[in-house]
């Protein structure tokens, strides 16, 4: 059998033993707080046929990647900044440091006061969270840029759209790549969270509104496709790494 035979094989055989736990727990504890598999899945299908799941899927991850791509562009621009400029890197670099461990969803009451309970406060909020680790794979990229390569550039006078197509893009790609999978996770969490609070749409808001209900087996049908829409982003990037960063093929995601 070969190798990626057998890497499918083991990775279906760990999602039935989950599978398998899970009914198991859910018979045994015989209790509605833990529905089964079965009943999740049936839960899940009659959202997808009422067409309820899609207007809040849809709700939440426009504004999720909305907040998303302004956390890219923004933490892309600062940390290249901060690599490439030794004053911007000392002005900024340590309240960057200072902020990055700090849990941002605690000031989304803050956000709320300021922004409101619309969609702009969530923007806001998964911009908040996603900056942080796209600034830190973005600084370190710019400063793994190779000196020789630059300097070699220069030497065989290369224009710098030449150098940034050549030199530098090469060797941020792969940083990109990692600092988006990192953040991607972190925007549909962030979603989630907020849209428990003083909302009337997206997933958060489905899984909230099952649960006063103590209808735990749509909440957890709704969890299913968060859950979901993370995989398929995942490996969306990973697939993507693999066809741009080509010349770092033998490198497994």
């Amino acid at each position: 059998m070969k190798r990626v035979d057998r890497s499918m094989v083991t990775r279906m055989a760990g999602v039935v033993l989950f599978v398998a736990a899970w009914q198991a727990l859910a018979v045994l504890g015989n209790t509605r707080m833990l529905p089964g598999v079965t009943d999740v899945l049936l839960q899940l299908w009659e959202l997808i046929l009422s067409g309820e799941l899609f207007e809040h899927a849809l709700s939440t991850l426009s504004k999720g990647f909305a907040g998303l791509a302004i956390a890219l562009l923004a933490g892309a621009a600062v940390g290249i900044a901060c690599a490439r400029n030794r004053y911007a890197d000392a002005a900024l670099h340590p309240v960057i440091s200072m902020l990055y461990p700090v849990p941002k969803l605690a000031l989304y009451p803050v956000v709320v006061l300021v922004f409101g309970f619309g969609a702009t406060s969530k923007i806001v909020q998964v911009g908040l969270e996603c900056f942080f680790p796209i600034f830190v794979q973005m600084y370190a990229g710019t400063r793994a840029v190779p000196r020789n390569l630059l300097w070699l550039a220069e030497n065989n006078e290369v224009g710098p759209l030449g150098m940034v197509r050549e030199v530098v893009l090469p060797t941020l790609l792969p940083y990109l790549l990692t600092g988006l999978r990192v953040a991607t996770p972190i925007m549909l969490i962030v979603m989630c969270v907020t849209e428990f609070i003083g909302e009337s749409e997206g997933l958060g808001y489905l899984i909230s509104r099952y649960s006063s209900y103590f209808d735990t087996a749509s909440a957890f049908a709704v969890i299913v496709v968060l859950g979901l829409f993370g995989l398929a982003a995942d490996r969306l990037i990973v697939h993507l790494r693999t066809r741009v960063v080509f010349w770092e093929r033998g490198v497994s995601l």
